[in-house]
């Protein structure tokens, strides 16, 4: 019997110590992944505003990315950490609020990746052979394409401001609406984006052994500020290709 007892106290204090493990992950872990990633996110705008990156594209993609993370971030966990820890009930019982919050913490961080996938494409055209590709690697092109992803990932996530809504709780609505949103997170925001950056880090990868092959197959001669000049723009270029590959 007093085995029995024992046993069942072991349990209790087991479970015991695992609630209070729980409740303290749950309370600090928000709290240090805010932390991790908006010093994450100012590295980042430290690093794609040096001088040397400000006219390049490829930084400028990584820069609004950085932006459009720093704010989804921000805003998803410490809009979450406010329901479970701080007492706020407004997500249960504003369905405005309701709709706007899962809009936004899908269509923040579904940009922040759109500009990771055009940071790999106009590393991939600014390596091609080609000099119209490479043409389309330029800060103006890179104004237009930020501009279009945002309204494109605005428009894309539209739905969610009809499928969430208070039942009673804030979620989505069964049915149709269920469906729909589960297959839109994990081919939308999930498997189309990162197979086209394989796709497009791969073409790269390509593009930069073509490019060595022909610049190995021809005896040009260059003066020694040209060369400099040259190794400085491909370590660049190198560097950021790593970066978004």
């Amino acid at each position: 019997m007093s085995m029995m007892n024992a046993s069942i106290s072991i349990k209790t204090t087991t479970l015991a110590t695992i609630q209070i493990v729980s409740s303290e992950m749950t309370y600090y872990g928000p709290i240090i992944l805010l932390i991790i990633g908006i010093f994450g996110c100012m590295c980042n705008f430290i690093t794609f505003t040096a001088p040397q990156l400000r006219n390049n594209s490829c930084a400028f993609y990584f820069l609004m990315s950085a932006v459009f993370e720093l704010v989804s971030i921000s805003f998803g966990l410490i809009s979450r950490f406010a329901a479970d820890h701080l007492g706020s009930t407004l997500i249960n019982t504003s369905p405005v609020y309701c709709k706007l919050r899962a809009y936004l913490v899908s269509v923040l961080p579904l940009i922040a990746t759109y500009f990771i996938l055009l940071s790999s494409i106009d590393r991939c055209m600014s390596s091609s052979v080609s000099a119209r590709l490479r043409s389309f690697s330029q800060m103006k092109i890179a104004y237009r394409a930020t501009l279009v992803s945002i309204f494109i990932g605005f428009l894309s996530c539209i739905h969610i401001l009809i499928a969430y809504d208070l039942r009673p709780r804030c979620g989505v609505l069964n049915g149709s609406f269920s469906i729909f949103d589960g297959m839109f997170v994990v081919f939308w925001l999930g498997i189309i984006p990162h197979i086209l950056m394989f796709t497009f880090g791969l073409l790269t990868f390509m593009n930069v052994r073509r490019t060595k092959r022909r610049i190995a197959n021809k005896t040009l001669q260059h003066t020694g500020t040209v060369v400099e000049s040259q190794r400085r723009q491909e370590k660049t270029d190198t560097e950021l290709i790593v970066v978004s590959s």
